[in-house]
C-alpha cells in the first residue's frame, strides 16, 4: 500500500470510529413516536425501501441463523441479497452485509452523510436518530445502491415500535420462534410479545410462521394477518431428518432426500432450517428458481460469526445463547454429541436477563464455569458477581473469575482435561464480543 493510500485509509477510519461513538446507542422502543419519525425520513430519502424486495424477520430467537442459511442459499443459486442483522460482535458494520460482506467504512461514512444532510435540509440536528435507527436506515440505501436482488431484513427488539416497521408492507413477513424475552419491554407473556411482533404484519404481505410457533403466538399473527388483508403462507410441511450430528454440523434428509449437510450444529437448527424451505417454497410461487445442487452447497457453506460457531483447532464452541430458550437449544446440542468430558464453560450474561434460569439449565452438564463480565458497560452482571451467584446455588462446581476475555481462554485451555475437551463460550453477544475483542479468537 502507497503512503497516500494509506493515510487515505487511516483518516477514513479515524472518522468511521468517531461517527459510531458519537451514536446515541439507547433503543427506543418504549418512544410510539420513533416508527412515524422513521418513515419521515425514508420518505425525505425517496422511500429507499420501496425499491426494494423485503423479507422481514422477526421472533426472539433464530433470526440471524435463519437469515444466514437463507443468505447462502440465495448467494448459491446465483441472486444477490442484502442481510441487516443485530447485534454484532467485531465491528458494527458486520449488521449491513452484501451478499456476505460487510459494506465498507468509506461506504457506511458515505451514507451517513447523505442522512445527515437531509436532516439539515429539514431543520434537523445530527441526533435526530438513535444508533439503531441510523443502521437501519444506511442498510436501506446500501441495498438500493447496490441493486441486490432480495433483502434479508432483521427486526430488532419487538416489532410495533422496532425501527425495522418504518418501512413499507415487505414481500414476506416471517417469524421464528416466539418465547420470553425482554418482557420488561415487550409483554410479560408469549401472548403479549406476539402481539407486539405481529405488527409487523402489513397488508399485501405473506405472513410464514414457524411450524412449531406456541399456539398462542399462532393465534395472534393468524388474527393480525386476516385483519389487515395479509396471506397466511401454507407450505406443507418438510419431513427433515438428521442422520448425523457433530459440532462441525448437521448431515440431513428432506424428504427422503440424503446428501444435505448443514455446516451449523446443533439440532435445534433444524427449526430454523425448515423456515428457510418455507420461505424457499413462497419464492418459488413468486417467480424464483432454486438448482437442488447448488442449493446444497449453499447449506455446506454457511457461516455466522457467534452462533453455535465451532473451531476445530482449538475445539472452541462460540454461541451467542442470551435467553433461556437459546441456552436450552446449546444444552440440547451438548447432549447429542454424547461428549466423553464435560465441556468447560466460559460464561458472561446481562443483568437485566433470566440469567438463574439460564444457569440451572447449563451449569449441570458443564465440568466448570470461568465468569467473564460482558462488553457492555450498563447492562453487564460482573464476573465475581455471577461467580458468586452460581457458587450459591451449586457449591460443588469449580468456578474461577477471570479478569478479562483473554485471561479466559487461557485459563479455559490450560485447565481443561485435555484438547479433546470443548471449551463452550456463551452467555450473551456481549461475552463474545468482549471474547473476540481481547482473547484475539
Amino acid at each position: 500500500m502507497d503512503k497516500q493510500l494509506e493515510k487515505r485509509e487511516t483518516k477514513i477510519l479515524a472518522r468511521y470510529k468517531k461517527v459510531i461513538k458519537s451514536f446515541d446507542k439507547t433503543w427506543r422502543v418504549i418512544d410510539d413516536t420513533r416508527v412515524p419519525i422513521l418513515r419521515e425520513v425514508l420518505s425525505w430519502l425517496d422511500h429507499p425501501d420501496t425499491k426494494l424486495k423485503i423479507i422481514q424477520i422477526a421472533g426472539t430467537n433464530g433470526k440471524g441463523s435463519t437469515g444466514a442459511m437463507l443468505g447462502a442459499v440465495l448467494k448459491a443459486n446465483g441472486y444477490t441479497y442484502g442481510h441487516f442483522s443485530s447485534p454484532f460482535i467485531m465491528d458494527d458494520r458486520e449488521q449491513i452485509r452484501i451478499n456476505g460482506e460487510m459494506i465498507t467504512k468509506q461506504d457506511f461514512l458515505t451514507y451517513y452523510d447523505q442522512v445527515v444532510a437531509t436532516f439539515a435540509a429539514h431543520g434537523h440536528a445530527i441526533d435526530y436518530l438513535s444508533y439503531f435507527e441510523y443502521l437501519t436506515v444506511i442498510s436501506l440505501l446500501a441495498f438500493v445502491d447496490n441493486g441486490v436482488d432480495i433483502v434479508i431484513f432483521e427486526a430488532g427488539l419487538g416489532g410495533l415500535r422496532d425501527a425495522t416497521n418504518a418501512i413499507e408492507v415487505p414481500m414476506l413477513t416471517v417469524f421464528t420462534k416466539i418465547s420470553i424475552d425482554h418482557q420488561n419491554l415487550l409483554g410479560h407473556n408469549i401472548k403479549e410479545i406476539a402481539d407486539n411482533k405481529s405488527a409487523l404484519i402489513k397488508s399485501g404481505t405473506w405472513v410464514i410462521n414457524y411450524a412449531g410457533q406456541d399456539i398462542d403466538a399462532t393465534k395472534v399473527l393468524r388474527a393480525r394477518t386476516e385483519a389487515v388483508g395479509a396471506r397466511w403462507f401454507e407450505h406443507k410441511r418438510d419431513e427433515i431428518i438428521i442422520l448425523n450430528t457433530t459440532p462441525a454440523g448437521l448431515d440431513l434428509s428432506i424428504n427422503g432426500e440424503s446428501g444435505y449437510f448443514l455446516s451449523m450444529s446443533g439440532a435445534f437448527q433444524v427449526h430454523n432450517f425448515s423456515i428457510v424451505l418455507q420461505i424457499k417454497a413462497a419464492l418459488i410461487e413468486k417467480g424464483m428458481v432454486f438448482d437442488r445442487a447448488k442449493t446444497k452447497q449453499g447449506l455446506a457453506n454457511v457461516r455466522i460469526l457467534g452462533r453455535m460457531n465451532y473451531h476445530e483447532d482449538t475445539n472452541i464452541l462460540f454461541d451467542a445463547a442470551h435467553n433461556v430458550d437459546g441456552i436450552r437449544g446449546l444444552v440440547s446440542a451438548l447432549n447429542a454429541w454424547h461428549l466423553k468430558i464435560k465441556p468447560t464453560l466460559i460464561l458472561g450474561v446481562l443483568k437485566d436477563k433470566d440469567y438463574h434460569e439460564m444457569l440451572d439449565e447449563i451449569v449441570p452438564f458443564v465440568q466448570r464455569v470461568i465468569t467473564v463480565t460482558p462488553n457492555n458497560k450498563t447492562r453487564a452482571l460482573s464476573a465475581d458477581e455471577l461467580a458468586a451467584d452460581i457458587l450459591s446455588d451449586y457449591p460443588n462446581i469449580e468456578v474461577e473469575v477471570a479478569n478479562d476475555a483473554s485471561a479466559a481462554i487461557s485459563l479455559a485451555m490450560r485447565v481443561r482435561e485435555s484438547s479433546k475437551a470443548l471449551i463452550v463460550v456463551t452467555g450473551s453477544f456481549y461475552t463474545l464480543s468482549a471474547i473476540h475483542r481481547e482473547g484475539g479468537i
